[in-house]
């Protein structure tokens, strides 16, 4: 299994090992804490203490559908399409002999319903794609897919289904993976912090979106309810993804995207950079920054906490706070080396 493998990801934590008490011992109390050093909190003015959503006002938030097109536009989609389109044309039957049924041009409405498969696919869980379009109900569970598109034609949307614009045939091929989904990306990512009302509390942390497929940027980390999959870096409050940054496997890679500046200017790690990356974009019509001082503070755990990195940024107007360890990642072995 995927947790008994060991981690490939440079960042990986170990756990803290703990030596195992002899029988009968008995712990002694805790020492008193030493005396806490003259510390000024930095002040933070923020009428919204809790972030929360902020939606059109024609927008019902009770109901997901309107929820769902205020990010998968019709503009977003008809591009889709097109890109869908083209990429069947590329990749045409003729030149498949395995896939022998022509394509049909879709749709920005076609694609409403590929993606509520998905969505359906993703909430109730089958052994196989097919198990969603069968008539028996010895079989098992009944559902409603097969009244609003074919299996077939379902298997073949998502066999060509593209979200950036196809690669011609004298074009380079993508640089890695994450190229293939980048427009998409980058147009939801302003959509994600234009539809939220941003409250004090931030938190930078990592995730892992689960893939088994081949890709060189696929990480094990065996610890993680999720080990094995793309690896993003995640900016968020309360649950709420805010930004992101894709994360490239390989001792000499890291976060894909990432501004160069904290790392080789200032000398903080790519992990620590992750941070302040995030919490100094500005707003590329105004110019101003996001997350403007004496607003937010961030909550990190032990990946990223260090004394300079909070130090910094206080002098950024950000309050920080996280959690601390005793190991090292390999990352920064090699750093100190």
């Amino acid at each position: 299994m995927v947790r008994n493998r060991e981690s490939n990801d440079i960042d990986f934590v170990q756990p803290t090992q703990y030596p195992k008490l002899p029988r009968g011992f008995t712990r002694k109390p805790p020492p008193e804490p030493s005396p806490l050093p003259d510390f000024e909190s930095l002040p933070i003015d923020n009428k919204n203490t809790y972030g929360t959503s902020k939606l059109p006002a024609d927008v019902d938030a009770s109901n997901p559908y309107q929820i769902f097109k205020l990010f998968w536009t019709d503009e977003l989609l008809d591009k889709l399409a097109e890109y869908t389109n083209r990429n069947a044309e590329l990749h045409s039957p003729s030149k498949e002999k395995d896939f022998p049924r022509p394509w049909k041009p879709t749709s920005r409405l076609e694609l409403h319903t590929y993606l509520a498969v998905l969505i359906h696919i993703g909430l109730h869980i089958e052994p196989s794609i097919e198990d969603y379009w069968h008539k028996d109900f010895g079989h098992g569970s009944m559902h409603i897919l097969r009244k609003h598109i074919r299996l077939e034609r379902w298997q073949q949307l998502d066999r060509y289904f593209y979200c950036t614009k196809p690669k011609e045939e004298d074009d380079e091929p993508f640089q890695n993976t994450f190229k293939r989904i980048w427009e998409l990306s980058e147009y939801v990512r302003p959509l994600c912090r234009k539809f939220y009302q941003l409250g004090i509390n931030l938190a930078v942390d990592e995730t892992i979106e689960r893939f088994t497929g081949r890709a060189p940027e696929i990480v094990n980390i065996p610890t993680k309810p999720t080990p094995e999959g793309f690896k993003i870096w995640v900016l968020g409050d309360q649950g709420y993804v805010l930004n992101w940054i894709f994360h490239a496997k390989g001792d000499k890679k890291g976060p894909y995207d990432l501004d160069k500046y904290w790392h080789e200017e200032e000398g903080f790690s790519k992990t620590q950079a992750v941070v302040l990356d995030f919490l100094t974009q500005r707003d590329a019509e105004t110019d101003e920054r996001l997350y403007p001082p004496s607003k937010h503070v961030v909550w990190l755990d032990n990946l990223f906490t260090s004394v300079r990195l909070l130090q910094r940024l206080r002098e950024l107007g950000i309050g920080g706070a996280g959690t601390v360890r005793l190991t090292k990642t390999k990352r920064k072995e090699q750093e100190e080396g």
